[in-house]
């Protein structure tokens, strides 16, 4: 088996726990621009889910309208932003000692991850950051994925994805890549389990450990 060099991590659901409170702020601004009667149920924001944040806008909202909208929930994204995440600052320095890379691949927009990053502190801990914003097809297209093993130099089987998504079992099944699932952040346990992650951990702890073990 491979020495294990690189982890590529997803974002929403991944690093952070904040997949339900950004289906909850679309659903607050659809209603305020669209109306009521436009308004949308968890399972169908979850739908639109795999582009980035601007084009789901885009597909949304009239021209005349959208900036506005996407503007308005940039804003309160970031006022409603959590501060902490599922791995600590100390957390992801803690893998360097048995991982050289540490990457992301992130369906969001480059705007929305930026803020993320920004807000838990940890935009310097990634070696390499790919969103959707960065590629011409994001999740569950596997373009990102290919970027970074060329980027780093490396083979399919010396990284491990992780997400908490099917998109992401998706996009690393395409690539080659093996895959992970992070059960504790997932809002569609069994999409995640349909897609069959080569491994599944309940906790961020079961995932270091892993890691640990694989050094």
């Amino acid at each position: 088996m491979p020495k294990l060099q690189c982890i590529i991590f997803d974002v929403d659901g991944t690093l952070l726990d904040n997949t339900n409170s950004i289906i909850s702020l679309f659903q607050d601004i659809v209603i305020k621009y669209l109306g009521s009667e436009k308004s949308m149920t968890k399972k169908e924001v979850l739908s639109l889910w795999g582009p980035p944040g601007d084009e789901i806008f885009r597909r949304i909202f009239p021209p005349d309208i959208v900036d506005k909208a996407w503007n308005e929930f940039l804003v309160k994204y970031r006022e409603s932003h959590v501060k902490d995440g599922f791995f600590s600052r100390e957390d992801l320095n803690d893998f360097r000692k048995y991982i050289q890379y540490l990457a992301i691949f992130t369906g969001k927009s480059r705007y929305t991850n930026t803020i993320s990053l920004e807000e838990l502190g940890i935009t310097d801990c990634f070696d390499l950051i790919y969103t959707g914003s960065d590629v011409e097809n994001s999740k569950p297209y596997p373009d990102a994925l290919f970027h970074i093993l060329e980027d780093l130099g490396l083979k399919p089987d010396e990284v491990i994805f992780i997400g908490d998504s099917h998109l992401d079992v998706i996009a690393g099944k395409a690539a080659g890549v093996p895959t992970a699932g992070a059960k504790w952040g997932t809002v569609e346990l069994d999409k995640l389990l349909q897609s069959k992650p080569d491994y599944v951990f309940k906790t961020p702890y079961e995932f270091i450990e892993f890691i640990k073990g694989r050094s």
